[in-house]
C-alpha cells in the first residue's frame, strides 16, 4: 500500500523562512513523507536529512532541476547528495517546450542518467506538465514518447491536475503508465477555478485514481501538490479528503 506524502513547493515560501518548522506543519497535517525541491546548494544533505527526522518524516524524492546534472563532476555530486540524504527518488521536474527531435534526444539523455543511478542504486526521471499532453509537429505527444523509449524503472512520476489542464484524460493515461509511476502526484484542477482548489473539490475522479494506485503494486508514494503558495489550509483540505476515499 502506497503511503500519502507532499511536494514542499505547495508552501515554498513557508519553507524558505523556516525549514523545521515547515516539516512539523506538514508532519501535524498527517502527511508521511515530504518530496524536496530546489537547488541542491540551498540546504546541505546533512541538514536536511536531520530536519526529515527531527519531524519524523520520510523524504519520499527530489525535484532536482536538469542543471544539477550538466557535468560528470555534478552527477556524482547529486549521487552522493541523495545518499547522504536518504532520498532514492531523483525527478527532473520539468522541461522546456521541444520539437519531436528535440525530445527524442533529450530521452536519450535521460536514458543515459537513468543506467548511471541504476548502478548507484537510485530511481531516476521525469514529472509530468500539461507541456507534454500537447500534440507535437509529428502527431504524438511527449510523455507517449518517453513512456515508449525508456526502460521499464524509469520513473514516470505522471501528475494527475497536469494532464487535465494539458487536455488529456487522466484516469486513461495513468491507467497506461501506471506500472511506471512508483511515485505520483495528486494534484487537484478544476476547469473552472484551475489550480485554486482542493482533491474532493474538482473535476477529477479521484476514486477512480486513488483505485489504480491502490491496484498497482510499484505506487509506493501518492504526492499532493498545490502550484500557488499554499498556507497549509488547501493541502490539509485534499489529505483528510483523500484519506475518507482511501
Amino acid at each position: 500500500m502506497f503511503k500519502i506524502g507532499v511536494q514542499v513547493y505547495s508552501v515554498r515560501d513557508d519553507y524558505a523562512a523556516d525549514v523545521k518548522q515547515c516539516l512539523r506543519k506538514l508532519k501535524d497535517i498527517g502527511y508521511e513523507g515530504v518530496e524536496l525541491f530546489g537547488a541542491l546548494a540551498n540546504h546541505p544533505a546533512e541538514f536536511l536529512r536531520d530536519a526529515l527526522k527531527e519531524a519524523g518524516l520520510e523524504c519520499c524524492g527530489f525535484h532536482t532541476r536538469w542543471e544539477e546534472f550538466e557535468t560528470e563532476e555534478k552527477i556524482q555530486f547529486v549521487v552522493d547528495y541523495m545518499k547522504t540524504l536518504g532520498c532514492d527518488y531523483v525527478i527532473v521536474p520539468w522541461m522546456p517546450e521541444k520539437t519531436p527531435e528535440q525530445w527524442e534526444e533529450q530521452i536519450a539523455a535521460f536514458n543515459r542518467l537513468l543506467e548511471r543511478f541504476r548502478k548507484e542504486g537510485l530511481r531516476f526521471g521525469f514529472h509530468a506538465h500539461k507541456g507534454e499532453m500537447y500534440t507535437l509537429s509529428n502527431g504524438r505527444f511527449a510523455w507517449d514518447m518517453i513512456g515508449e523509449q525508456t526502460p521499464e524503472d524509469f520513473v514516470m512520476q505522471v501528475d494527475i491536475g497536469n494532464v487535465l489542464n494539458g487536455g488529456r484524460e487522466p484516469i486513461e493515461l495513468y491507467r497506461k503508465f501506471a506500472s511506471r509511476g512508483a511515485t505520483v502526484h495528486y494534484k487537484a484542477y478544476s476547469k473552472e477555478k484551475g489550480y485554486d482548489c482542493a482533491i474532493g473539490e474538482d473535476d477529477i475522479d479521484w476514486k477512480t485514481i486513488v483505485d489504480i494506485s491502490k491496484n498497482t503494486p510499484e505506487c509506493e508514494w501518492i504526492i499532493v501538490e498545490k502550484d500557488a503558495q499554499d498556507n497549509y489550509e488547501s493541502i490539509t483540505r485534499s489529505y483528510h479528503n483523500l484519506k475518507k476515499i482511501i
